[in-house]
């Protein structure tokens, strides 16, 4: 080879070692709290001053799990089933009236930042 230039080889499998190293790792756990947090902060709120245990915001957490293909991470709502639903607010609903409520998609906008920064 002449100097100045290289060769670069891949071998089958060199992406589930890259994503399985610690620094991986910290990457995904640092970007699904961006996420959390994101969503957190866009989560629906009740008027009142009053914050009861079953908000949508004090139900929102992040995981961070590693199987054979690498780190992955998961941000969950509503472990606790008496939470209100938050893919209710999320998508909307129609009420017994028959009247249409929209969806904040609160969880939707999170996600696309984290896409775009």
């Amino acid at each position: 080879m002449k100097e100045g230039q290289f060769k670069l080889t891949m071998h089958q499998g060199w992406e589930n070692k890259m994503f399985s190293t610690l620094e991986a790792g910290a990457l995904v756990a640092e970007t699904t709290e961006k996420i959390r947090i994101s969503a957190v902060a866009k989560a629906p709120r009740s008027r009142s001053t009053k914050t009861n245990w079953n908000q949508i915001k004090k139900n929102i957490s992040a995981h961070i799990e590693r199987d054979a293909r690498g780190h992955y991470g998961n941000v969950t709502i509503e472990l606790n089933d008496r939470v209100r639903h938050a893919l209710l607010q999320e998508r909307g609903w129609t009420d017994r009236g028959g009247r249409r409520h929209p969806g904040r998609r609160y969880l939707k906008e999170a996600l696309l930042k984290a896409r775009i920064e």
